[in-house]
């Protein structure tokens, strides 16, 4: 009977057993990443339907620690062919104009290690290399800056196939997310959604030599608390596929702290749920992020304001009816004059 923690793995039995005896192959390359990390603004891991004001920028550089990312089972034959993954992020933002928003990230597997495969007749994996680095656009469809009740933003990110095959850092094709967020706040607390799918080649382990595309289904949700200081966040992600054995389901929470003007440094730990490949049983994220906004400018009006000037109004020609309920105010041309005094002897 397989350890509970097994649980959290791959179940690859079509794979381990279509092996050949007694000759060695490769894992079949494909992308180990789910977790995606947030270059703009919201958290870590979650957007908020906010984009940056135009000329405003933002870099982070975020280092994470996965425990059991990928587990192959069949029967008796068990594998932990990623028992422990170190990796970082280095994600970059920029606005564009109010409603637009570019970005990108480049993630780097800086060391994984896992059993020996060779028993399985399976080579080794690397254990450094490039990840999937990506391109998005953020369009500003909401915003509550123009008094709108939520921030509501459309994101378009393509995956390019550069990263390493031999690290599990990349796909047979060309990786295409489109996906909704909106965040509004609520007292001292700022609720976010996300909602959106991936096209992506399909998952070989599912299926041996399985080709084609598969579109994944993303969901997620997350708090945070509103402030200067140190704030709390909250996250859940989840995604569905047909080509994963389960949900990939993941919760992380942590805090965020400022060092000094535009500098935080955060950090996120939870688990993972599910049999699919890329869900750790336990995640920790530790990250730095850096943020510049220019101060928002005058708007021009498109005329000029028209200058103030009196106008002369013409009356009925006629006598005028003194208002006797208005008692003149006695002045200094009213009184009677004062008596002379008399000259000094």
């Amino acid at each position: 009977m397989p350890r509970p923690f097994t649980m959290h793995g791959a179940v690859a039995a079509l794979l381990l057993s279509a092996l050949p005896a007694g000759a060695q192959s490769s894992l079949p390359g494909f992308e180990l990443e789910h977790l995606e990390v947030n270059a703009g603004r919201g958290t870590a891991v979650m957007r908020n339907g906010e984009l940056l004001v135009p000329g405003g920028w933002s870099a982070g550089l975020v280092g994470q620690y996965q425990q059991l990312p990928l587990v192959l089972l069949n029967g008796e034959r068990r594998l932990e062919a990623v028992r422990n993954r170190a990796s970082s992020v280095l994600a970059g933002s920029y606005g564009v104009l109010p409603w637009l928003e570019v970005g990108a990230q480049v993630p780097i597997v800086l060391w994984q290690q896992g059993e020996d495969p060779a028993p399985l007749g399976l080579t080794p994996l690397a254990t450094q290399g490039l990840g999937t680095p990506e391109v998005q656009a953020r369009l500003g469809l909401l915003s509550r800056r123009d008094d709108h009740p939520v921030d509501l933003s459309m994101d378009l990110g393509l995956g390019l196939p550069l990263g390493s095959a031999a690290v599990l850092g990349r796909d047979q094709g060309l990786r295409v997310r489109a996906l909704a967020a909106m965040g509004t706040q609520v007292k001292f607390l700022k609720p976010a959604l996300e909602l959106g799918v991936l096209l992506r080649s399909r998952n070989p382990l599912s299926t041996p030599a399985a080709s084609g595309q598969a579109l994944e289904l993303r969901l997620g949700a997350g708090v945070t608390t509103a402030g200067q200081g140190l704030r709390g966040e909250l996250a859940v992600k989840a995604a569905f596929a047909a080509d994963m054995p389960q949900p990939a389901v993941e919760v992380l929470g942590g805090g965020r702290v400022p060092l000094v003007e535009g500098l935080e440094l955060y950090a996120l730990a939870g688990p993972g749920l599910g049999r699919t490949p890329g869900t750790p049983i336990a995640r920790v994220l530790l990250g730095v992020s850096f943020r510049q906004e220019p101060p928002p400018r005058m708007e021009l009006l498109p005329e000029p304001v028209p200058q103030l000037r009196l106008e002369e109004f013409q009356t009925r020609p006629g006598p005028s009816t003194p208002d006797t309920s208005v008692e003149p105010v006695p002045t200094r041309e009213l009184l009677p004059p004062e008596p002379a005094s008399p000259p000094a002897p």
